[in-house]
């Protein structure tokens, strides 16, 4: 079998693409990788593929790795005629996204057109080529309903916090309708928020520093003054859902060819807010701040100080409707029947991942 997989160069797909490498039933693997700047497809898959953060047996077999996979720039990408047979199974896994948690109105037609259609145009062009369509999409597709929340996102209304949740639901039933209209077999995985590694491979390594990272990065920010008192608005009843990102990898890997429609990846304790956000902030040493509760997602914060105003135009403007979210937990049965939680402290976890961002300045790996 084949399998294409697009978003390889992202966070999640760069942990998807070790994984599949290791696959002995994969003959080849497509790649969706475009040229970025003076980089070509081809170098920025070599940067992945030798990373000194890349699992063992990664590092260990480079040139047997190579020889797996194909670099396709997207004019040869949407030409499946040309690298792909009919009479072959071909799974496609498609990883590429925007992920932008803004609620700023002016975002909302870029989200839809990375994120919706440009699935359009992938289904369009590779969907009489493919055995199965698997769709990366997140776990707060659902926007923030609450409660025990369980795998079944299409029988469920939607309360979107951004444009970014309503762009990926949006995604989710186009693809469920093209699926039955076509009898093409679709399989939507949702991550949760992604942490650093947990296994023992490269230990809390991630590519990429996003989301909970930059509540770190915020607070560690050199032109951020310590003396300054900062007052963080959030439900002291919610939870911070972070998942490590080489268990996502390893789930998907591990289900891209079961006939599961809908699963979410996501961690099966949930963080609590107060003590999670207490634990990104004192692993970069900032000590000046108070938590005020509140479970209004639209709470406006009084007589903000400077320091203040430019957190809530920035990490807190994207964050806020998050941490301040009804409290909600997610129905794990059937995803630690196939891969089972690896046992940890998620309040240590979060130390330790912040701690590591920050030995590493918050920079990208590639």
């Amino acid at each position: 079998m084949n399998v294409i997989l697009t978003g390889v160069t992202g966070t999640l797909g760069s942990q998807i693409l070790y994984q599949l490498l290791q696959n002995k039933r994969i003959d080849t693997i497509f790649l969706l990788i475009r040229k970025k700047g003076n980089a070509s497809a081809d170098a920025r898959l070599k940067t992945i593929i030798s990373n000194n953060k890349a699992p063992k047996a990664i590092l260990e077999n480079k040139e047997t790795w190579i020889k797996k996979m194909t670099v396709l720039e997207p004019d040869d990408f949407l030409n499946p005629g040309r690298y792909l047979s009919k009479s072959t199974k071909n799974y496609l896994i498609h990883s590429a996204g925007c992920v932008n948690l803004s609620t700023d109105i002016a975002q909302k037609e870029f989200l839809y057109q990375e994120n919706l259609e440009f699935t359009k145009t992938v289904f369009e062009a590779l969907s009489s080529f493919i055995t199965k369509f698997t769709y990366i999409s997140t776990a707060f597709s659902i926007g923030d309903i609450g409660g025990l929340i369980d795998n079944d996102y299409h029988n469920k209304k939607p309360k979107f916090r951004n444009f970014y949740e309503a762009s990926k639901h949006a995604t989710e039933k186009f693809l469920r309708e093209k699926g039955l209209e076509l009898n093409l077999e679709i399989q939507i995985l949702r991550p949760s928020v992604l942490g650093g590694n947990i296994f023992q491979d490269s230990k809390y390594f991630i590519s990429k520093y996003m989301v909970y990272y930059l509540v770190g990065k915020f607070f560690h920010n050199k032109n951020v003054k310590k003396d300054s008192p900062v007052r963080l608005a959030l439900n002291r009843e919610t939870g911070l859902n972070i998942v490590p990102v080489d268990y996502v990898a390893k789930v998907i890997a591990q289900v891209f060819t079961k006939k599961i429609p809908q699963l979410n990846i996501v961690q099966r304790n949930n963080t609590n807010v107060r003590n999670g956000m207490k634990k990104i902030i004192d692993a970069v040493g900032f000590e000046n701040y108070t938590f005020v509760n509140t479970s209004d997602a639209d709470f406006v914060l009084e007589a903000k100080n400077k320091l203040e105003e430019i957190y809530y135009k920035t990490i807190g403007l994207h964050l806020n409707k998050y941490i301040t979210s009804s409290p909600y937990e997610f129905d794990t049965q059937l995803l630690e029947s196939i891969v089972p939680m690896p046992m940890y402290n998620t309040e240590d976890y979060l130390t330790h991942t912040i701690e590591y961002a920050k030995n590493n300045q918050f920079k990208s790996a590639w």
